[in-house]
């Protein structure tokens, strides 16, 4: 099944694909600062652009460029910024 999904005012969008078994979301981030909460643990790689990340707990942003693989436990909020339009592949797990 896929679901578009929007936040914060169609600025992020992603498409998710969810079968049951191994659900993943692909998406563009306009520039901007976002917060989000993770109900699954998120595995995402960044597919062009940058997008610093925080995520609940840590006292940092970090910056991943194209290629690099962040991951955001379950039940932890976390903040995007970008400067340029970006996107990423996501699975959830």
């Amino acid at each position: 099944m896929l679901q578009l999904r929007k936040y914060h005012g169609e600025r992020v969008q992603s498409l998710t694909y969810d079968d049951g078994k191994a659900p993943f979301s692909v998406g563009i981030i306009t520039p901007g600062e976002y917060e989000f909460g993770a109900i699954k643990k998120e595995v995402t790689t960044v597919t062009s652009g940058k997008i610093n990340v925080w995520i609940e707990g840590n006292n940092q942003w970090k910056e991943y460029s194209p290629s690099e693989t962040f991951t955001v436990p379950d039940h932890k909020n976390f903040k995007f910024k970008v400067d340029e339009t970006s996107s990423y592949i996501c699975f959830y797990k």
